[in-house]
């Protein structure tokens, strides 16, 4: 689910490129290659969207620890979804300083404009059961943005973080049967109250 998300975002962005801005190449945005980690390398007369940290929203946690489904006239019972939220940064990282800047600009303008992303607008989410995502800006501080900077042990180039909110993960793999068929428990309240 989570490289879905990311690849709606990233082809998002590379349709506002071409449309609004003209650009010529095909991707102007593209993810890292994952062969050049230690340090990370961003690729050159790019702009990278690079997942930083994954953290779960316990604001939306349902407060049940077991939600229960019936199925197929089963009662299951499965642990409830979690909801979490994506730290990505987007990096521009150009030869020309000033080009660099200028299509930070543009994503920055991009999801001024699309805060928000569902199946109608992004239809590949529907595929995974994602019924909205909320993009938020983030400012960090100084001190702390060197500390991520380190942490990827490179230098500073321009770039913006920004929050994904509403991720929901839910896992049917691992329902727990419990319980009898439904129809099977009606019956014999039936039963029981004839007698």
């Amino acid at each position: 689910m989570v490289d879905a998300v990311l690849n709606v975002l990233k082809d998002k962005l590379n349709e506002y490129f071409k449309n609004v801005v003209g650009a010529t190449e095909s991707n102007i945005v593209e993810f890292i290659d994952t062969n050049s980690n230690d340090p990370i390398s961003f690729t050159n007369d790019k702009i990278t969207p690079f997942l930083i940290n994954i953290s779960e929203d316990r604001k939306f946690r349902n407060p049940d620890q077991y939600s229960g489904v019936t199925r197929n006239g089963i009662r299951t019972q499965m642990n409830p979804e979690i909801r979490i939220e994506l730290l990505v940064l987007f990096v521009s990282k150009f030869g020309n300083y000033n080009q660099a800047l200028r299509f930070l600009s543009h994503v920055l303008k991009f999801f001024q404009a699309n805060r928000v992303f569902n199946p109608l607008t992004a239809p590949q989410l529907a595929d995974e059961n994602v019924e909205k995502l909320t993009v938020e800006l983030v400012s960090l501080p100084l001190e702390e943005q060197n500390q991520g900077w380190h942490s990827l042990n490179t230098s500073y180039l321009p770039s913006v973080l920004y929050k994904i909110r509403l991720v929901s993960f839910i896992d049917d793999l691992s329902v727990e049967f419990v319980g009898e068929r439904t129809l099977e428990i009606n019956l014999n309240a039936v039963e029981k109250v004839n007698l």
